[in-house]
């Protein structure tokens, strides 16, 4: 499962910290934003690997990343690049990927879904519903040669829509029931369609594929798309795009694209809750890369300094981003 995790923060002088938004308060804020990836099942989730994410602002500012520590190889990286590097490593490490989870600030990205796709993992991921598809039947057809010029590539003959348009009267709902909540189960209907993403970065992997732009037949691959629309809702509410065939049952479905709240529900407990231990202190504390990281001995969570005055005072270093993890 991939998700951010952010740190609110007064000054400008920790690593990555800038104003962007921080799902910490649910706004843009001053803050340092991380790239996280987590093992979950329905009943409990455990981080295992993340990497702080560098704002654009901070590439040129030279004073800024010598004073914050920040090496030079060390650039900006679009929050997806980080998730795929993650994900790799801790395949690298033999460490199985069953299945892939995102909020849509992932899953809007289609080139991080093929990239997925490439890697032969499976995702199930909410998306925009602004994002252009085309539908399952739609078929490409071949215009004739004119004799001037290279031959007329296939083509589709009908405009790809937002996924919007794929939700009518007609389309058939199944209502589905995927954990107890706090007061009830937690029941919606679903719909599971089949689409052909049409977007540029779709249309150019395929042709890639193909083995080159001339050599493409003009089909686009089939995905699922799942739908939500609530009994009392008069649309869709939500729309997740995954590589899963349609045959899988709606409940799996489901079950995997709701899996985030469980992330969600950790974090939350491990900021506020109280007591001993290093689960106590707000915003992740033992999530922090230390700050003199050659100093760190293999095996442990941060380094055997002294415990920092403030518990987020460590986020600022960027030379064990890649290393540090939560055991």
């Amino acid at each position: 499962m991939v998700d951010d995790v952010s740190f609110p923060k007064c000054g400008t002088a920790s690593v990555g910290v800038a104003r962007q938004y921080c799902g910490a308060l649910g706004k843009r804020a001053n803050c340092q934003v991380a790239v996280s990836v987590h093992a979950a099942t329905d009943t409990s989730s455990c981080p295992l690997e993340w990497e702080l994410f560098l704002p654009e602002e901070w590439t040129d500012d030279d004073r800024r990343r010598r004073r914050a520590g920040v090496p030079e190889e060390v650039g900006h990286v679009s929050k997806t690049r980080l998730a795929l590097g993650l994900l790799e490593g801790l395949a690298a490490q033999g460490l199985a990927v069953p299945g892939i989870v995102a909020d849509a600030g992932y899953g809007r990205s289609v080139a991080f879904r093929l990239a997925l796709e490439e890697r032969g993992w499976s995702y199930v991921m909410a998306v925009d519903p602004k994002e252009i598809a085309r539908p399952a039947t739609a078929e490409p057809h071949q215009p004739e040669y004119g004799g001037l010029g290279p031959p007329t590539l296939p083509r589709y003959r009908e405009a790809p829509r937002p996924l919007t348009g794929f939700v009518d009267a007609g389309t058939s709902f199944e209502e589905i029931t995927w954990r107890q909540g706090s007061k009830s189960m937690m029941t919606s209907r679903f719909a599971v369609l089949e689409v052909r993403p049409s977007g540029k970065e779709a249309c150019r992997t395929a042709q890639e594929q193909a083995g080159g732009r001339s050599r493409w037949d003009g089909v686009l691959p089939l995905r699922t798309l799942l739908v939500e629309q609530p009994a009392d809702e008069a649309g869709p509410t939500g729309y997740w795009m995954t590589n899963l065939p349609a045959t899988t049952p709606v409940a799996h479905l489901v079950r995997w694209a709701k899996m985030r709240w469980r992330i969600e529900h950790d974090y939350r407990e491990l900021k506020h809750r109280p007591g001993p231990g290093p689960l106590r202190g707000p915003h992740l504390a033992r999530l922090a890369p230390p700050r003199h990281p050659r100093h760190r001995r293999p095996g442990l969570p941060h380094p055997p300094a002294a415990r920092p005055k403030s518990p987020d005072a460590g986020l600022t270093s960027t030379k064990s981003w890649a290393h540090s993890r939560t055991y």
